[in-house]
């Protein structure tokens, strides 16, 4: 080891030549040279190309960077987003839906447009260009991709490859919602299904709209329902697994996995007023073993499209009782209102698989034998609205009848 005039250099112990060399930085430690060097002399000029760099910062009041850093911000130079951007995403442990969906916002909506760029040079202003260039009429679509990409800028500050999050568009998370939300009441979910229900054609998606309304399942979870699913007294659907029909990378199309939210059992009663409809259910359209599906799709096929279910079947039914607004994805927003008027917002999130309130709100837990009070409570509301219904109706017609007979 010998000591030069500024820095020190260590000759390593290898069969071949090979030196070290490292200083005191303005941060007070000692840096190393990012490789060895074949002779002193080249250690020596490293040395001294440092010594002028740190002169110069003390003298321009230039922000000194260790050796470290500046390779890191060489290499965030260098380094493509298009590369960055899906190792990341590649490297994330993520489900397999999940999975699915940020590579498709990946592909569609980033590189296109950012992955040409430096990762050191995604600036605020290029994000902000990217994001305003995106079709305005879909703003949730374009906030998941925000999301994904904010995902990926946060990776590379913890990398080293960025000093700060280039993302902050606000608001570009959480769009405002133009359109106020569609809900049916009781007594149109309950005709709606009773439309199905008279329907030769339709007669078998009656329980799906009950079970989907009243236990606000997710479509690919209730399509992906079996027999095994259903306890015997139709008292309880255990929720366990979804389907979601998406090509992947892998050129897979029907994907059978966990929930949305990846739980891995979810346990729902179901309102005792549907569960004569969810028996009927069972002995008519559902064959014997245990893994039927409880709603096959009439034109064969693995599942049931939920397109194909919301189009043709649903919303024809909801135009039939005049709700032309109503799609089958507003029949879970009927249950989170409907559990909300009953039962508590912890109770609400085990109903319906939610994980989407403050970190506190995570330890929370639903108390044994709550969920059973809450569809119990659903069922005496609905069953008063039904009843109120009816005997609306039947004033209507007592009255009719009476100005009848007196003319």
């Amino acid at each position: 080891m010998s000591r030069n005039e500024w820095g020190k250099i260590k000759k390593q112990p290898t069969k071949t030549p090979s030196y070290q060399a490292s200083y005191i930085g303005m941060d007070g430690r000692r840096h190393y040279a990012p490789h060895t060097f074949a002779s002193r002399t080249f250690a020596q000029g490293w040395l001294a190309q440092e010594r002028a760099y740190k002169e110069r910062c003390t003298l321009s009041g230039e922000r000194w960077q260790s050796p470290a850093e500046r390779a890191i911000q060489r290499q965030a130079e260098a380094l493509k987003l298009s590369v960055y951007g899906k190792n990341v995403i590649d490297q994330r442990k993520l489900g397999e839906r999940t999975r699915i969906e940020y590579e498709s916002k990946w592909s569609q909506l980033i590189e296109p447009k950012l992955g040409k760029l430096a990762v050191r040079d995604l600036t605020p202003n290029a994000v902000r260009a990217w994001f305003a260039g995106l079709d305005p009429t879909k703003e949730t679509r374009n906030g998941h991709a925000y999301s994904i990409l904010s995902m990926i800028c946060n990776t590379a500050v913890r990398d080293g490859l960025l000093d700060r999050n280039p993302c902050d568009v606000r608001g570009a998370t959480n769009p405002k919602t133009k359109k106020r939300a569609k809900i049916p009441t009781t007594v149109e979910l309950h005709a709606i299904a009773d439309k199905l229900g008279a329907d030769p054609r339709y007669e078998r998606f009656k329980a799906l709209v009950l079970l989907a309304g009243w236990c606000g399942m997710r479509f690919g979870e209730v399509s992906e329902l079996r027999r095994k699913d259903i306890d015997g007294e139709c008292a309880t659907v255990t929720i366990t697994r979804a389907v979601t029909h998406r090509r992947g990378d892998d050129g897979k199309w029907c994907r059978i996995g966990s929930t949305k939210t990846d739980e891995t059992e979810r346990v729902v009663t179901i309102p005792p007023h549907v569960r004569d409809d969810v028996k009927t259910h069972l002995s008519r359209f559902v064959s014997k073993s245990p893994d039927a599906l409880l709603f096959e799709p009439a034109r064969g096929g693995c599942h049931l499209n939920d397109r194909v279910f919301n189009k043709d079947v649903f919303q024809k039914a909801a135009q039939d009782v005049g709700r032309d607004d109503l799609s089958a994805h507003d029949l879970r927003r009927f249950a989170g209102t409907k559990n909300a008027a009953v039962g508590t917002l912890a109770e609400n999130m085990v109903r319906l698989g939610h994980k989407t309130v403050a970190a506190a709100m995570r330890y929370q837990q639903a108390q044994d034998g709550t969920d059973a009070k809450v569809a119990a409570g659903l069922s005496t509301n609905a069953l008063a609205e039904l009843a109120a219904a009816a005997d609306s109706k039947a004033e209507a017609a007592d009255s009719i009848s009476a100005a009848d007979e007196t003319t």
